[in-house]
């Protein structure tokens, strides 16, 4: 899998067309240990995903947001995730309508200042989506945060 570092702590998934203007302030009202939503004029709500200053990575085909908290390494990962999607331990956080390409970025980073190793490109088909949280524990001493989008 590939991870992206964070120095703050703060994620968001930046709506392509915006990605450019993005200043690195505009997530400093969210709460740094939550996932959240921020609204950006004329850009709609985006998703922030707060807390410690953990790599995340992202699973396209099951909309999920991986961030590492615990682990010597990443194996099984994937198997993992995909076993914990029928999980009825899911979290429901909150509501946010989506559409179309977004850069996941660190959030302090201003968005001109960005290369392709510091982001994720991820495209969002038109929808609502609930966005639910679930820790996993896939070995004795690993654990990991997901944050998956799932149509509402």
């Amino acid at each position: 899998m590939r991870w992206l570092e964070t120095d703050f702590g703060l994620y968001v998934l930046c709506p392509n067309a915006y990605v450019a203007d993005w200043d690195g302030t505009e997530a400093d009202a969210v709460a740094a240990d939550s996932v959240g939503k921020i609204s950006l004029p004329g850009h709609g709500d985006v998703v922030t995903l707060g807390g410690e200053p953990l790599p995340i990575a992202y699973i396209q085909h099951a909309m999920t947001f991986v961030r590492w908290v615990a682990a010597d390494d990443d194996q099984g990962l994937e198997r993992a995730v995909e076993a914990a999607r029928e999980s009825s331990d899911w979290q429901d956080l909150f509501e946010i309508a989506l559409e179309g390409r977004y850069t996941l970025l660190d959030s302090a980073m201003r968005g001109s200042d960005v290369s392709d190793s510091d982001i994720f490109r991820i495209d969002v088909p038109k929808g609502k989506y609930r966005v639910q949280s679930l820790s996993i524990f896939p070995g004795d001493e690993s654990e990991f945060r997901l944050d998956r989008l799932i149509l509402a």
